[in-house]
């Protein structure tokens, strides 16, 4: 082999090692981003999943164990959160139970674990992204989920998912 040809063969060598350093590369962020869209379909599921028991829960404690019209919302509870001896999500009868509550839930077939934390409070009936701090006949329900497991890497977002869901106290005769 002369001179020539073996340069060629090292420049040819060295243009595939690039080429290769490139689909890897891209291999890489491709198996990154479904990741990162799995967490993201993993925590909507497990938002909805809570926000779904949330609606199946009473307004209130008051509301629980009554079905008597209201005449004032001066009767709901307050504060907010679970009553003496509800300790567990499935001891909870009333919407705002849930306030303060956090909970680290496994996804199914899957090693990945996820946070959410709760906070209910009550809003202002003619601007549901207003909370109040008097009673009214509407609750919001925030939460949030995020994964905790495993740890994320140095170059990985973990995103959170934010969603809110507002509960009325209705009536009818």
């Amino acid at each position: 082999m002369t001179t020539g040809q073996t340069l060629l063969t090292i420049a040819a060598f060295i243009l595939l090692t690039t080429i290769l350093q490139g689909v890897y590369a891209s291999i890489g962020r491709t198996g990154q981003d479904i990741s990162g869209g799995q967490d993201g379909i993993l925590a909507t599921t497990i938002a909805t999943s809570y926000s779904e028991f949330a609606n199946g829960l009473a307004f209130d404690q008051v509301t629980d164990t009554s079905d008597i019209a209201l005449t004032s919302p001066a009767s709901l509870s307050y504060p907010l959160g679970p009553e003496a001896g509800e300790t567990t999500i499935d001891s909870f009868n009333d919407f705002d139970d849930l306030n303060g509550y956090a909970e680290e839930k496994t996804a199914g077939g899957s090693n990945r674990r996820y946070m959410t934390t709760f906070a209910v409070s009550y809003v202002d009936t003619s601007d549901l992204s207003r909370t109040v701090t008097y009673r009214t006949y509407l609750k919001r329900l925030d939460m949030r989920t995020w994964r905790t497991f495993p740890a994320p890497g140095s170059d990985e977002i973990i995103d959170t998912v934010k969603t809110s869901i507002v509960m009325g106290y209705f009536h009818f005769y």
